[in-house]
């Protein structure tokens, strides 16, 4: 006995009275239709027990990979600081700016970065000078401020966030593991030989990263076997920071800190201890922290690849504006071998 036939798209639009290329555009959550008519397609869909051909799926794609390169072939890097090249002066930002020009190219677009706050522009004409130019892609590059906000047409443009904008959370994002990466550090002194591991975070990124350095730094505590080595993280804020980390040194007596702010080895110096033989240092950034220093190297290359091919599937799938659902995708750092702290003990390899 032969099986049913499938359902194809024909079918369905048949059982619903629409073309077969509204039923397609549906399919793939096209913006030009409306909300329920795609709710509507894809239950007739299920029901129909609709499969889409691996084939004609890859052969419509390739047509559309083409026809996104030609229609939207330049995609904006925004950012949103005082001057043009404020953000830009991170090495971290270079770094990650060379990532995505890199992948852009790869699948055929040009990216470019464009400053929201150029000629005093207001958010309204920034939006419609994007739209002019043929922009519908965009990356948003770290906001100066976490709770930062620039508001968009963001209806009219396919979006990725750098890092999780708190305003912005709605959009698909990409960002470093902090987590992770602040438990890696840990591993990497414990390794050699550190037991009382302090750590040190400038108050602004320690919003940025929504307290998640404290908690792993936290949890990382409750495995030392003895509750005398803890010792207390330090948030940095006010107008002499290295004043108040050197204070903190002298009642805590850390072997090791653990930190992502730049003020440390200058507190360490002025009390004359010398790193890494009385203190070790670790960075959670590496490429904006002083020449040499050992920690955390954030692939902030990697990092904008990733924004660049979840943007280009946002563009593929014709999807502008917020999602119900955001997905982030978390990059994964790796140690970096400075001079900032002990070698590894013998037998033991970081």
């Amino acid at each position: 006995m032969s099986p049913p036939p499938a359902t194809t798209l024909k079918h369905i639009a048949a059982h619903l009275d629409l073309s077969v290329a509204a039923v397609s555009m549906a399919l793939r959550d096209h913006a030009s239709l409306p909300a329920t008519t795609i709710a509507r397609v894809k239950r007739a869909a299920l029901k129909l027990n609709y499969t889409p051909n691996s084939a004609g799926s890859a052969l419509a794609a390739h047509r559309q990979q083409l026809r996104v390169r030609r229609d939207f072939s330049v995609i904006a890097l925004v950012s949103h600081w005082p001057t043009r090249d404020a953000w830009l002066q991170h090495p971290s930002a270079q770094r990650l700016l060379a990532g995505a020009t890199a992948r852009a190219r790869v699948y055929g677009y040009e990216l470019q970065h464009v400053w929201a706050r150029e000629n005093g522009m207001t958010p309204a004409r920034f939006s419609r000078v994007l739209t002019s130019r043929g922009i519908r892609g965009l990356i948003l590059a770290p906001l100066e401020h976490p709770d930062g906000h620039l508001d968009l047409a963001w209806e009219d443009f396919s979006t990725v966030t750098i890092e999780r904008p708190a305003r912005y959370a709605h959009f698909h994002h990409v960002l470093p593991n902090y987590s992770a990466d602040l438990r890696l550090a840990w591993a990497r002194l414990r390794e050699r030989g550190y037991t009382r591991i302090g750590l040190v975070i400038d108050a602004g990124l320690a919003e940025r990263v929504a307290h998640q350095w404290e908690a792993a730094h936290a949890f990382e505590q409750t495995r030392v076997a003895s509750s005398a080595s803890s010792v207390p993280t330090l948030i940095v804020s006010g107008p002499n920071p290295s004043a108040a980390i050197a204070a903190w040194l002298r009642a805590h007596r850390p072997d090791a800190v653990i930190s992502r702010c730049n003020h440390v080895l200058a507190a360490a110096s002025a009390l004359k201890l010398r790193v890494p033989r009385a203190l070790g240092y670790a960075s959670l950034n590496v490429l904006d922290d002083a020449p040499g220093v050992s920690g955390i190297l954030q692939h902030r290359d990697i990092l904008g690849a990733a924004a660049v091919d979840i943007l280009h599937s946002l563009l593929h799938r014709n999807h502008r504006g917020p999602h119900a659902v955001a997905q982030g995708t978390q990059i994964d750092g790796s140690w970096h071998e400075g001079r900032t702290v002990a070698r590894p003990r013998r037998g033991r390899k970081p």
